[in-house]
This record gives structure tokens, C-alpha cells and sequence, in this order.
């Protein structure tokens, strides 16, 4: 297998039969014929675009993403080995980027992961045994936090900037969380009240370099600057990592009353669900360029955009101000190859297509006309979260766009369904991504069960043990495999900047308020 694997990493002239070297990987996943860095170099090679579209077919890809994620569990792969191997390929390619209206500051995988290592050992030296709580809107500094907890054994909970005092207290009781870390002036004020009535010390760290006087926050920045090379590399040799199936972080979805819901992840969950999105996305891995707005403390944001761009080796740019102006504006300046969003953000970009454009005399909009708005490079995208007009897919696969639509929720790491690539049907959320098995009851409500479905704070089984977990969500089958909602049992929907709304709740805060009778939201 090494000599057919190497053969495919240097791209000779004659490469090995793709469906035969996976039938070899099926073999042998189950033997210990091979070594752990053999094993490692299949997941690297066999990710890339060109090894999976030369295997012969949807059924095919789906049995490579079950050998891959074998692999990932016999050998222990996790996101630190991932990060390690795309810092060894490529160390000075970019892979974050801050927004070219703020300057667009970048930063290499090298630099990212150098920094995710500093702030890891300040976790460290800060706190015994450090659980942390994350609030800041999306920047690096946020990602170079979260990379750090995930690569180097340490839990940590992303939470929303607008999470109330309340909830952020109750969430660090339960999670027995000792290090906070905020990223602006109001987070920061949040944080100091529940650090102040925490029976127990925590510890508040602040991404800003000056952190607001009115707080007792230390700057992260500036703490890490005491700490020298030869102590974070002791550190962090010395730290444990969490096993695949331990509870690495936790996330936090709206409910319809009450506290949010806590929902916990393995490393499992997170690396195999990278192996399944590109069995379903083979074209998806050369020079990508991702436009992200979605939350970071959202799971498409997170995993899709975030782990997603590292798995692919591609480039993470933040939009930063997630208007309609601002995203419009940088589709044309960073002309990324993929973009995910919401129904809403699709249209108003079709709608800025349209008026945009200079008719030919057929009546019809020119390419040109489409690429002005879209950017040069846009080949694929996604819309979840909330019906899209038929007409809206079609337009942009029209124009070279494979937009795909999908269903998917934060106990499946994300994505549950998505229509395949050159397989779109209007009004369907498409079939089942790879790693993930679903099942309708006979009322029509869709149960999951896989490597990445991930449980519940404090639940006794993983739905990947066998159990199965319901969505709450009713379709139909139709005789292709694909999968239409009939409809939500739940209500909670995603405004425009793609945060999710829980309509019940809010509108219990106004029961008691004079003079409203009711709310509607």
C-alpha cells in the first residue's frame, strides 16, 4: 500500500487503481498489518480531491469514508495530527485571513499553530486542570483559543457574545469551567460578574491587548509573552490529550423554553465528520478559499468553515460585519471558491445578479454579469437552515455554482443530509452524508446514528454506541433515497446573521411586561 500511496502523493504519470487500493485499506483496516504512520498517510493522500473523484461513484466514497474513519479510530488520528500533517505539506500557506476592509491580516497554518500552542501552555500555567468557557465574536485570536483547547486536551465550551449572565454562570458551574476568556468590552463586563460570584476562583482572560479597567481581566497576549519556548513545549509535551471518545468540548443549542441544551463532542466526532463532508464533496481541496461569517460558536462555523478549511488545506477569511453590503463586497475583493450560508444571504446575492446585470439581446443574464457580483473563483456553496426557493439553487448551478442544499443539526456535528453534488432536486434536503445512518418511525420522524453523532450533557449512551437519537424533525422518502421535510416539530429558526432564535423563549421574556398583551415572534 505505501508504494501505491506514494504514488498518488507525488502524482506520477500511472497512478494506481483508486477503487483497488481501497479495497486493500478495507482489508486490512481490521488487521495490524499495518503501521500507525502507514495509516496516517492513507487518510492524507486518500482525502484529496483527485483520489476521490477517480473512485467510481457516489457508493464507492461512501465505503471510503467508512475505511477512513476506521482508520481514524484504530490509529487514534486527531485534530493535532491533522493540523500537524497540513503544517508539514504547506507551513507558510495561508490559512486564516482577517477581512480585506480591516486590513486582512493573514496568518500561515505554521503561525496558527504556534499560536493555538502559546495560548495552551497560558491555559496551562493559569489554572489546574483547565476548563474553559469562550465568548468573543468571530476573530483569529478566538480560533487560535479554541485550537488550543482541542489540540491539546484541554475542554472548552464557545458561547454565544450575547449569552446572558445568568446562562454563562449556570454553564460554568456545570461544566466546572475555571478560565474564561472574552474578546470585547461587553463580554468582558459579563465575565467579571459571574467571576465575582463564582464560589470557586476563575480565571478571565481577555483577547483585547488592553483589557477594559473596569474588569479584572488579564491580557492573554501579554501573558503569553512571559512564557518562553523551551516552557510551552514542556507544557504541552507534559499535557494529556483527550482519547477519541472522550468528551472534548461541549456546545450549547437554543431550546424552545428554558436552558439551552448542552451537547457534548469527541475527537471522533469532529475528525471522522471531516473525512464524511469530503467523501460528499469530492471536488471540494484544490486552492480553497472560504468566505465565513456563520458563528464560531455555531457548528457549520465551527466544523464546516473552520475544521472544514483545515482538513482541506485551505484558506478561513472573516467577514467580520456579517451585513448584506459588507458580504456583497468581499465576494467580489476575495473571490472565494466556496461560500455557506444561510437561505436568506443566496437570494440577496441572486437579487444583486440580477439587478446587476447588462442583458444581452437574448434577454439573459451574461456571465460576466454573474462573476461581477460572485467573484471569479465561486464553484460550490451551501444552504441550510432554512428553505430556499428551487429557483434560487437553479440559478446559481445555471452559472457554474454547485450549490448544494442540506439538513442538519448541532447533535450531528452539523450536516445530516445534502444533496449530491450534479444532484439537486428541487424541494429535497438530499440524502444521508456518508458515516451517518438514518431511519424514519412511522410517523416520519428522522433518527440518526453514527461516528459523529454526538450526546447529550451528562447522557449515559452515544447515539454511535448503537442508540439512535431523534430529531424532532418529519419527512418523507421519496423511491431516489432523497429526503423532504414535511415539517419542524421544533420552531427555532436563524436570522440574517445566521445566530439561532428560539421564539418561544423570547417571547416568554415579555409575559409579564405592561401593556403587551402578547408576542408574536
Amino acid at each position: 500500500m505505501l508504494r501505491d500511496l506514494e504514488a498518488w502523493r507525488t502524482g506520477a504519470e500511472s497512478l494506481p487503481d483508486a477503487l483497488l487500493l481501497l479495497r486493500e485499506a478495507e482489508r486490512l483496516v481490521t488487521s495490524d498489518a499495518l503501521s500507525v504512520s502507514t495509516w496516517h498517510a492513507f487518510l492524507d493522500v486518500t482525502r484529496e480531491p483527485e483520489f476521490l473523484q477517480a473512485l467510481p461513484g457516489d457508493e464507492a466514497r461512501r465505503r471510503w469514508a467508512d475505511a477512513a474513519i476506521a482508520a481514524v479510530r484504530r490509529t487514534g488520528f486527531t485534530l493535532e495530527d491533522l493540523l500537524d500533517q497540513r503544517v508539514g505539506e504547506h507551513p507558510d500557506r495561508t490559512w486564516l485571513r482577517e477581512s480585506p476592509l480591516i486590513g486582512g491580516k493573514a496568518w500561515s497554518y505554521a503561525r496558527v499553530r504556534a499560536k493555538a500552542r502559546a495560548y495552551a501552555a497560558a491555559f496551562l500555567a493559569a489554572a489546574p486542570a483547565p476548563r474553559m468557557a469562550l465568548l468573543t465574536p468571530n476573530n483569529p485570536r478566538g480560533v487560535f483559543c479554541d485550537l488550543a483547547c482541542l489540540l491539546h486536551g484541554i475542554l472548552v465550551t464557545p458561547l454565544s457574545p450575547l449569552t446572558d449572565s445568568e446562562t454563562l454562570a449556570w454553564i460554568c458551574d456545570i461544566l466546572d469551567i475555571n478560565i474564561i476568556v472574552t474578546g470585547g468590552a461587553d463580554q468582558a463586563a459579563l465575565a467579571a460578574t459571574v467571576c465575582e460570584r463564582a464560589a470557586d476562583g476563575i480565571v478571565h482572560f481577555s483577547l483585547e491587548d488592553e483589557p477594559p479597567p473596569a474588569c479584572a481581566a488579564r491580557s492573554l497576549e501579554e501573558y503569553c509573552a512571559t512564557l518562553a519556548r523551551a516552557g510551552i513545549d514542556a507544557a504541552l509535551a507534559a499535557q494529556p490529550r483527550f482519547d477519541l471518545d472522550e468528551v472534548a468540548t461541549v456546545m450549547f443549542t437554543s431550546g424552545s423554553t428554558g436552558r439551552p441544551k448542552g451537547v457534548e463532542f469527541s475527537l471522533c466526532n469532529l475528525v471522522s465528520k471531516r473525512f464524511a463532508r469530503a467523501a460528499a464533496l469530492p471536488a471540494v481541496g484544490r486552492d480553497e478559499v472560504m468566505l465565513c461569517y456563520l458563528p464560531l460558536y455555531h457548528t457549520f462555523g465551527r466544523y464546516l468553515e473552520l475544521l472544514g478549511s483545515m482538513f482541506w488545506g485551505g484558506e478561513y477569511v472573516f467577514v467580520g460585519n456579517n451585513s448584506r453590503a459588507t458580504l456583497l463586497a468581499l465576494l467580489q475583493q476575495v473571490e472565494p471558491t466556496g461560500l455557506i450560508s444561510i437561505p436568506l444571504r443566496w437570494t440577496e446575492i441572486r437579487e444583486s445578479c440580477l439587478a446587476h446585470q447588462d442583458e444581452s439581446s437574448s434577454g439573459s443574464l451574461r456571465d460576466e454579469d454573474f462573476r461581477a457580483i460572485t467573484g471569479r473563483r465561486l464553484r460550490w456553496g451551501l444552504s441550510a437552515a432554512g428553505y430556499l426557493d428551487p429557483r434560487v439553487f437553479r440559478f446559481f448551478q445555471r452559472y457554474g455554482v454547485e450549490l448544494c442544499s442540506g439538513f442538519g443539526m448541532t447533535e450531528a456535528t452539523g450536516g445530516i443530509t445534502m444533496t449530491p453534488p450534479g444532484g439537486y432536486r428541487d424541494d429535497s434536503v438530499g440524502v444521508p452524508l456518508p458515516g451517518v445512518d438514518v431511519r424514519l418511525t412511522e410517523q416520519g420522524e428522522m433518527q440518526i446514528s453514527g461516528p459523529y453523532v454526538a450526546s447529550y450533557l451528562d447522557q449515559d449512551t452515544r447515539p454511535g454506541d448503537g442508540s439512535w437519537l431523534a430529531t424532532g424533525d418529519l419527512f418523507r422518502r421519496h423511491e431516489d433515497g432523497h429526503l423532504e421535510i414535511v415539517d419542524r416539530i421544533k420552531d427555532i429558526y436563524k436570522n440574517a446573521r445566521g445566530q439561532t432564535v428560539a421564539p418561544r423563549r423570547v417571547e416568554q421574556r415579555f409575559v409579564e411586561v405592561p401593556g403587551i398583551r402578547r408576542v408574536f415572534l
